[in-house]
């Protein structure tokens, strides 16, 4: 199925690669599930690359009986890339891949931790949002040639302040307007933070991850959500690349070149373990790899720093998460776990 927002199109072939047909639909579910229906005393399997739909549908063709599968459509590019390239043309290659068993498949996750990504992620288009209207008001103040003298303009003081100017009267709108924006999107943040919160409390494996130093319940959810069944991957290395936090490799005959990190892989994982490295100099009262992130800075700098520390904490995570065991700060020691 190539999946679209207003129409899809399927290929059908039985796994001698004959052509039964080829039809586009329009992308809704009683299209799409009349579709299905044509072929509903047969044997289905079919897949779908992971588009802005593909949740809905992929659970719809679930239930309707059909073995699904989520293509990797970066190495289905690498596969079968084409200078002729149609939705047909599209949806027959990912049929012949997944007949031939050929097909290179991403994590098809559970609705579960689907549910999880989407609140952390929600969390995070707060802050966004919130993010945003915080420096409409900063531009304000700057277009008033104003400045607030101590640090934090949005802390108690600096609110009673930015609610006391007496602006002309568009620019005091505006502030008002945006000072309420900031406050309601401050509730909503806090009301996602709870809810985040009593996810966590409930899941095990978070709980777990919440005991290394710096981990906070939201970037344990995170990571959970993005590793989804630790079991998936063979070793913390393969982990480490899903996060896109190894090095690239450059190998040739006799020639081997290593280069900055690959970034392929969950950004959202890779994006929480940098800032979780990043905070393991403010964890005073439980060491965690502290020393690990000061002995590579003063080596290489701290952004490769936060890296290196980044990808020694999935391997301590992986570990955790194995093992169903807590962490245990070892200070100095490079085998944070034995």
């Amino acid at each position: 199925m190539d999946l679209h927002k207003n129409s899809s199109t399927f290929c059908v072939k039985d796994k001698d690669g004959k052509l039964y047909d080829s039809s586009r639909v329009v992308t809704n579910p009683f299209e799409v599930q009349k579709y299905i229906n044509n072929f509903k005393d047969s044997e289905l399997s079919l897949v779908v690359e992971p588009v802005s739909q593909w949740y809905f549908y992929a659970d719809l063709m679930e239930k309707a009986g059909v073995d699904v599968h989520l293509a990797n459509p970066l190495k289905v590019k690498a596969i079968a890339s084409s200078k002729v390239k149609t939705d047909k043309i599209d949806a027959s290659v990912l049929c012949d891949l997944l007949r031939a068993n050929l097909l290179p498949e991403a994590y098809f996750s559970s609705k579960e931790v689907r549910n999880w990504k989407e609140m952390v992620r929600f969390r995070a288009s707060l802050i966004n949002l919130r993010t945003q209207t915080k420096n409409k008001v900063h531009a304000i103040i700057f277009k008033n040639g104003l400045a607030f003298k101590a640090t934090r303009l949005f802390g108690k003081a600096g609110r009673n302040w930015l609610k006391s100017l007496n602006l002309s009267e568009q620019f005091q709108v505006s502030l008002e307007k945006y000072i309420d924006l900031v406050e309601y999107l401050d509730q909503l943040v806090l009301e996602a933070d709870k809810n985040i919160e009593a996810t966590v409390s409930d899941n095990q494996q978070a709980n777990l991850l919440t005991s290394i130093p710096g981990v906070s319940y939201i970037s344990a959810l995170t990571i959970i959500a993005e590793i989804g069944d630790i079991n998936r991957f063979p070793s913390a290395k393969q982990l480490q690349g899903y996060a896109g936090l190894v090095p690239s490799t450059y190998a040739s005959g006799d020639s081997v070149r290593h280069g900055r990190i690959t970034k392929q892989g969950s950004r959202w994982l890779r994006w929480t373990m940098v800032e979780i490295a990043h905070r393991q100099i403010l964890c005073k009262k439980t060491p965690g790899l502290a020393w690990y992130y000061v002995k590579m800075k003063q080596r290489k700098g701290s952004g490769t720093a936060a890296v290196a520390t980044a990808r020694k904490l999935l391997a301590v995570i992986y570990r955790l998460l194995k093992d169903n065991r807590p962490f245990e700060s070892r200070v100095g020691s490079l085998g944070c776990l034995p």
